[in-house]
């Protein structure tokens, strides 16, 4: 048997004795001096967990919770009370007050808040005036502590001196952690939810049983779960506030993503006005007129939608099989053909077989990429529109030539609302952004080139064919 296996079969053999030798006795309760069972033995296997060669008595919790760590890891299981409830107590001055007033009143120097769970123990506050090294956010191996039994029962533990009862004197946790006194209540939430102990404990006896210290426990136990339902109600609270806010963000946003993607066809309307008005024939403009009406009568739904709260996201897509993308595209380029007669457009579309996409929203994605490419391009120099599919993906770019963009500004052009030097005032910086949303609804990119041989071109890639 190696050394360490025989260390460990001692230990084992040690606990089982000490425990086999308690005697009987009866669940305790608020005013009897100390617990009738102490919790599992299973991991307390090791004589280092026993106060043995190698731990001086101060700084003890220290060392000890530095060994716990470092053989189960410090990240703890994720627990909603945990969330709200440990970590906002950890940070209110009112749990150090009341921590204050147990040490004043009981004398224990040694006073603490613990999240306790089955397989956890974590000190939420500490107040440490022996030097023992417990502090707040230290993990102990819950099955050394005493606090599981207090869980387990729904009784305060409490004891005035370790050494002076038979059974206690042998007991593995006032020798682990070097105590004699020792007082421990469980402080419950709304409901009668179990959130941890209140405990306090100190090396020499003090009268923890008295009816003065266990009336302060109580009372100060009580005081610490209000304190801690009513953390976790401001933490949900506040919560709730952000998410309005956010919702409130949201709809801002969407709000001027309609009146930025109105324009354009309303241009298209007051052009095709004019024309009417100079003769042109009535059909050709009727049907520019009509395509218009269907994309704003889309950005209008869109809207009634997301004030009705149905809206799960700013930008959504209906993706059905199309065989007109081409024509479908060519459509929105002649809208700018006709609304900037003093500017040149060339369109190359053709895209082999069926593509499974939301017509209307690559509609208006190229619509604010033409807007984009006719406000920041030379008027000397043409607008060129390509469309064609490639390696089963489909590709829509548009290109223009102006200035070149500095690469600061690519890097940050499609957030919302960002608007370059030559934007300022002038756009509300929204039609990048609400392309890239397009874009990914599609399971797709959008992307940016820019330089003095190929001007700035816009690419659109996205696969051709996806599940609908």
């Amino acid at each position: 048997m190696t050394k360490a296996r025989k260390s460990q079969w001692r230990t084992q053999r040690y606990l089982r004795d000490v425990l086999q030798r308690r005697p009987a006795q009866p669940a305790c309760g608020i005013g009897e001096p100390f617990v009738h069972r102490w919790g599992s033995s299973s991991h307390i296997n090791d004589r280092r967990l026993l106060g043995g060669a190698g731990y001086v008595r101060s700084g003890r919790f220290a060392m000890l919770a530095l060994f716990y760590s470092s053989h189960h890891g410090s990240g703890m299981k994720p627990d909603h009370e945990l969330d709200h409830g440990v970590l906002a107590v950890s940070q209110t001055r009112a749990t150090r007050h009341i921590l204050e007033i147990i040490r004043s009143q009981t004398g224990m120097r040694v006073v603490g808040l613990a999240w306790v769970r089955e397989d956890h123990w974590r000190a939420c506050a500490v107040l440490d005036d022996v030097g023992m090294g417990l502090k707040a956010g230290d993990e102990l191996d819950v099955d050394t502590t005493l606090c599981k039994d207090v869980m387990r029962e729904g009784k305060a533990i409490v004891f005035n001196d370790a050494h002076a009862d038979p059974v206690l004197r042998e007991h593995p946790t006032p020798k682990l952690y070097n105590f004699r006194a020792y007082s421990s209540f469980p402080v419950l939430l709304h409901g009668g939810r179990y959130f941890g102990n209140l405990f306090a404990l100190d090396p020499e006896p003090r009268d923890a049983s008295s009816d003065k210290s266990q009336a302060t426990f109580a009372a100060c136990a009580n005081m610490l779960g209000k304190l801690i339902d009513d953390e976790i109600e401001n933490q949900r609270t506040q919560e709730r506030l952000r998410a309005a806010e956010d919702v409130g963000t949201a709809r801002e946003h969407f709000l001027a993503v309609v009146a930025h993607d109105l324009r354009n066809p309303l241009q298209t309307i007051k052009a095709a006005s004019a024309l009417l008005t100079r003769g042109a024939d009535p059909a050709k403009v009727g049907r520019r007129l009509s395509a218009s009406a269907v994309r704003m009568t889309r950005l209008i739904d869109d809207l009634v939608d997301f004030t009705k709260g149905r809206a799960g996201s700013l930008i959504t897509v209906q993706r059905t099989p199309h065989a007109d993308l081409a024509e479908s595209l060519e459509a929105v380029v002649d809208e700018f053909r006709d609304s900037h007669v003093d500017r040149e457009f060339r369109s190359s579309l053709q895209f082999d077989g069926v593509v499974v996409c939301d017509v209307l929203r690559l509609q208006q994605l190229l619509s604010n990429l033409l807007g984009n490419a006719v406000a920041y391009g030379r008027k000397d120099s043409p607008v060129v529109v390509e469309g064609y599919r490639k390696s089963e993906r489909i590709i829509v770019s548009v290109a223009n030539w102006g200035d070149i963009i500095p690469q600061d500004t690519v890097a940050r052009m499609f957030d919302p609302y960002f608007q370059g030097p030559a934007s300022a005032g002038t756009s509300m910086g929204l039609g990048l952004s609400i392309c890239t949303q397009i874009a990914k609804a599609h399971g797709g990119t959008l992307s940016v080139i820019s330089n003095a041989e190929s001007g700035t071109r816009f690419e659109l890639s996205f696969p051709a064919q996806a599940d609908y």
